[in-house]
């Protein structure tokens, strides 16, 4: 096949390996997270169990000063009071930061 340099300028998407596909917005609400403790994995544990395997959890800091770790989360949930509720009843000890919605593309 003879690909001209004109010819490629009308065909991006078929040089880089298929059809143009369309961005999906995706709307969740992503917070800050603090709880006591300097290992994360019982925190994680219990946010794949409130909020679904999709939830994603970041260590943002961990203090040894203050025996705790912040974790940033983004969830698939589009409700802020549902996500607060949910944390409320599964992290009696944590400290919840900022939360926002978020928009992704």
């Amino acid at each position: 096949m003879d690909l001209r340099t004109s010819d490629s300028a009308g065909l991006p998407h078929t040089l880089s390996g298929g059809s143009p596909r369309r961005r999906e917005t995706r709307r969740c609400v992503a917070f800050d997270l603090t709880v006591p403790g300097l290992d994360s994995s019982a925190a994680r544990e219990v946010l794949a169990y409130a909020f679904g395997a999709r939830a994603q959890a970041y260590v943002v800091e961990t203090s040894r000063l203050h025996d705790c770790t912040t974790l940033h989360v983004e969830t698939d949930s589009e409700d802020i009071n549902d996500v607060i509720g949910t944390l409320t009843a599964h992290f009696p000890h944590a400290t919840l930061g900022r939360v926002t919605r978020v928009t992704r593309h």
